[in-house]
């Protein structure tokens, strides 16, 4: 019922997207990557997509921004679009 409710409504379900869990899938990669900086960044990429952008194009901006890999900022797109619901 909740599922079908926000569809009509147009939001996705966010029972699964949590900061807790973005920041806990990263630091465990990435320890030299501090929750100070990798939550602005995960919300900036979800801004980021919310303006109709595709998560993949936030690649260079992550790479810019937090002075990684590609490979690097292709897992930070990845899980702010998985674990922060963008």
């Amino acid at each position: 019922m909740v599922l079908a409710l926000g569809m009509a409504l147009g939001v996705a379900p966010s029972a699964s997207a949590s900061e807790a869990s973005y920041v806990d899938r990263l630091e465990s990669q990435f320890p030299f990557l501090t929750p100070a900086q990798l939550l602005p960044e995960g919300h900036k990429v979800c801004r980021f997509v919310s303006a109709g952008r595709p998560v993949g194009d936030a690649i260079p901006m992550i790479v810019k921004d937090l002075a990684v890999t590609v490979a690097v900022a292709f897992e930070i797109s990845a899980a702010a679009a998985e674990e922060l619901g963008c």
